[in-house]
């Protein structure tokens, strides 16, 4: 098991998952301080934080927002600069943290409706979050051995992705993983973790 920093704004009400137009030194502040302060706790019980990834609307935003995206990277390289940085393929994120030199890794979602830009449709719009198991399951298998995704459009768009993320904060979260589990094994997919 890895012990990752899921770090995001300062939006304990929101659950992380609204805007929030804070400065970048203040972000940096704050994402340091997230993955310091989870550091702390992983050490104490033996472990240690081995990758940072942007959580909610910081996740999102990220994605295009210059100025927030270059003070998560600054936080991940000034804490270390090994950390691997997970993110949406294409994100001005990852260019940023590639550019730095941090380790970067492209991440696809299973249970999340797709724009036909290849960004997660947003959370506010009716099937943004996906429930059904066999749908994401499926859905994981073809961004693995397919490379696309079906858009909310009904298009499909390329996925160039390292990483399947699964939420767990939604009541079908075990039956999920346990169909994506299953179906990419028969597809002949190792499924092994990146850090």
């Amino acid at each position: 098991m890895s012990v990752g920093a899921q770090v995001g704004y300062h939006d304990l009400a929101g659950f992380g998952r609204r805007f929030v137009d804070v400065s970048p030194d203040d972000l940096y502040a704050d994402v340091v301080y997230q993955i310091g302060a989870l550091d702390a706790v992983a050490r104490s019980q033996g472990t240690r934080v081995r990758y940072v990834k942007p959580h909610g609307a910081l996740y999102n935003t990220v994605v295009h927002h210059q100025g927030q995206a270059a003070a998560v990277v600054r936080a991940v390289s000034e804490l270390d600069p090994t950390l691997p940085l997970l993110g949406l393929p294409g994100s001005v994120l990852l260019d940023l943290a590639e550019d730095a030199g941090i380790p970067t890794v492209r991440e696809a979602f299973a249970d999340r409706a797709y724009t036909d830009d290849g960004t997660l449709a947003p959370r506010s719009e009716p099937g943004a979050v996906l429930h059904d198991a066999d749908e994401i399951a499926d859905r994981a298998r073809r961004m693995v051995v397919e490379g696309v995704v079906e858009t909310t459009s009904g298009d499909t768009v390329a996925v160039d992705a390292d990483s399947v993320c699964l939420h767990g904060d939604s009541p079908d979260a075990v039956a999920a993983a346990t169909a994506v589990r299953a179906v990419l094994a028969d597809a002949g997919v190792t499924i092994r973790p990146f850090a």
